[in-house]
């Protein structure tokens, strides 16, 4: 039971349906996989289902958004400002350009691989069980294409271009020149992928049991091709020059030279077809006595999803991340995981348990609109205390909080902690029991404030006067005697394949259509200014927010604009932009800029100060972002054994 329980951490996938339900394994060795010779693995259905088992354990828990993460997707973008530079939170080393090929950060590189091979190897041999049904093949199959394209996956979205290995099983005792390979193109790499997924697509079944609810499905697998289609199909990897020079050693060109609009249509697509399967909606939660609707605003009063009718921006949004709504009752989860407890430590105040060193940058707070839709724009008295307490949606606004922070959209309040903001953290049942815990709390952070540095942790302490409260439930709290909600996290989630959907289908001048072979039904994708201005605005509706027009849906360039704006707000916080401004070919922008925020030197004798927009004046503020860092360096190790391999540009 251990190691299964370990696996199901490790890749947060549940294999356990009707031929993985059997107790008759549970206590399998954990050398099993690499020790056990292949010919008994594959003799019996029982021995291939280990088998799978321990090659799903290699991918990683991608729920771990910060500490020991996968990658640096949370921790070396412009969205956060850690307080600390460490090897648990090993983006901070890229911002301060301290990576090397040598650096062991995120190294999973030959793990990747590792799972690559197995997959082929259950591909190879699986008709060898001969006990194994048809129906227990189908899944089998299923899951193990998903697995291949997942690691792929895994390995494009961090190196670019990799080597894509033979599907037959690789020998052992083959000679080093016949183990290496050369990097396939990223479109080569691209297509693999998406060809293991439409297997995977074709095999896997639409719905999982909610004991199952982990499991991948079908569609987890198209949303997979919808992601990673559209990242193709994105500026940096679609007709990008600058990669003029970077060519294998048949002189092809591992970033497509050539813009192909189909690329974009591709990922439609796959979008579409989620869309219209009708099993996916957008979380919502019922409007109730407590829901404010936003005086004068323009948003449409028809019921969701045609306006923001009948239902509670603010409870849709934060309820889908804080615990509140359990997974297998959230119709926008695809594909999930478990949420690390590290996103609630890092962000929680000291005195409430946690680390509190996880600070939100002013780049992201600005993202944020008004309640009514506009843009936050200041005003003279915009240090002021609101004056009075409002509680809106079971939110409580603290009277003492500025008025910067008043009349905000939804998600602002779900997602952002400011100085003066409230923290319940109401579980924790009898705070005498330890009275340096905190319940009720109003957390600030000013110099002088209740999360303010101290002796004993002097690097334990906000930098920007942000922190993300997103992950966190009212009844959290991180003492001794607290609780806090189980949290899944929405690994890819339907807002994405809307959003997804209108930016592709934004980029189109003609009409594309495919047939799903599993289904026969006839997908078709163009410029449809309904579809864009239908799909975007669920996204604005949940939020509260008011919706673009027809008119709007005409302008190509503004529609690209506010996807840009939607998609930082909308996946705050869940990795996506790391990959987002790479792709759009804008990091060395955004990431060259200064890191901004609240002047959390001051004191709330100087609220005046403090709320100014500031850059933040710390050595970890410090950042630095080159062309190299668009792509993650190739570990040496991984060179060295395989002669063909060159590395990244830049490293």
């Amino acid at each position: 039971m251990k190691l299964i329980n370990k696996i199901l951490v490790a890749s947060g996938m549940f294999l356990s349906t009707g031929i993985f339900s059997s107790c008759s394994y549970l206590d399998m060795d954990s050398y099993f996989n690499d020790f056990t010779p292949l010919d008994s693995i594959f003799a019996r259905q029982e021995y291939l289902e280990r088998y799978l088992w321990g090659t799903a354990g290699l991918l990683p828990n991608e729920g771990a958004l910060y500490g020991s993460s996968y990658g640096p997707y949370m921790t070396a973008v412009d969205e956060v400002m850690m307080s600390w530079k460490k090897a648990e939170y090993g983006g901070t080393f890229l911002t301060a350009d301290e990576v090397t090929p040598f650096s062991t950060y995120y190294n999973n590189y030959e793990r990747y691989y590792q799972g690559i091979r197995k997959c082929n190897t259950i591909l190879g041999r699986i008709d060898e069980a001969k006990d194994l049904e048809a129906l227990e093949k189908r899944e089998i199959l299923g899951l193990t294409y998903f697995l291949r394209g997942y690691f792929y996956y895994q390995l494009i979205q961090l190196y670019g271009p990799v080597p894509v290995l033979p599907d037959d099983p690789l020998e052992v005792d083959a000679s080093i020149d016949n183990l290496s390979f050369e990097r396939s193109t990223y479109d080569e790499c691209v297509d693999y992928i998406c060809k293991d997924m439409e297997q995977a697509f074709n095999f896997l079944e639409e719905k999982r049991a909610a004991a199952f609810f982990n499991r991948p499905t079908k569609y987890a697998a198209a949303a997979v091709i919808s992601r990673v289609r559209l990242y193709q199909a994105s500026p940096w990897f679609n007709g990008n020059k600058f990669y003029a020079d970077w060519v294998g050693s048949d002189g092809k060109h591992l970033i497509s030279q050539n813009y192909d609009e189909k690329k974009w249509a591709l990922s439609a697509l796959a979008s579409l077809k989620i869309i219209e399967s009708g099993q996916f909606n957008l979380h919502t939660v019922a409007a109730d006595e407590n829901t404010a609707i936003p005086k004068n605003t323009t948003a449409s009063l028809a019921a969701f999803p045609n306006g923001i009718g009948g239902i509670d921006p603010y409870k849709s949004y934060a309820e889908m991340f804080n615990g509140e709504t359990i997974d297998v009752r959230n119709p926008e989860i695809i594909y999930p995981a478990t949420l690390d407890r590290n996103a609630l430590s890092i962000a929680f105040p000291l005195h409430m348990g946690g680390w509190n060193g996880l600070g939100v940058t002013q780049a992201l707070v600005d993202g944020y609109y008004t309640n009514v839709g506009k843009d936050y724009q200041s005003t003279a008295d915009y240090f002021e205390p609101i004056g009075a307490d409002s509680v809106f949606s079971n939110y409580t606004l603290k009277g003492t909080a500025a008025r910067m922070f008043k009349n905000r959209e939804p998600r602002f309040y779900a997602s952002i902690g400011f100085s003066e903001a409230f923290w319940p953290a109401n579980s924790l049942t009898n705070p005498s029991q330890n009275p340096e815990a905190r319940t009720y709390q109003t957390i600030t952070y000013y110099s002088n404030g209740n999360t303010a540095p101290q002796s004993s942790n002097p690097e334990d302490y906000n930098l920007t006067g942000y922190s993300m409260k997103k992950y966190i439930h009212p009844e959290d709290n991180l003492w001794s005697g607290g609780a806090v909600k189980t949290k899944t996290f929405p690994t890819f989630r339907y807002a994405e394949i809307l959003l997804n959907y209108v930016e592709a289908i934004n980029e189109l001048n003609g009409s594309y259509s495919d047939e799903s072979a599993s289904t026969g039904i006839v997908y078709t994708v163009n410029r449809n200014p309904e579809h864009i201005v239908k799909y975007f605005n669920m996204i604005r509706f949940r939020a509260g927010l008011p919706g673009i027009t027809v008119t709007d849906a005409q302008d190509k360039e503004r529609i690209r604009e506010l996807i840009k704006r939607e998609r930082l707000v909308e996946f705050a916080h869940e990795g996506r932009r790391y990959h987002d401004v790479r792709r759009w070919g804008i990091a060395h922008l955004t990431e060259n800029e200064p890191v901004r925020g609240m002047d959390v030197t001051k004191k709330n004798t100087e609220r005046n100060l403090f709320y100014r927009v500031t850059n933040i004046q710390h050595k970890y503020a410090f950042r630095t972002f080159t062309h190299k860092m668009y792509f993650w360096p190739i570990p040496n190790s991984a060179i060295t054994k395989n002669n063909k391999l060159t590395q990244n540009p830049g490293w």
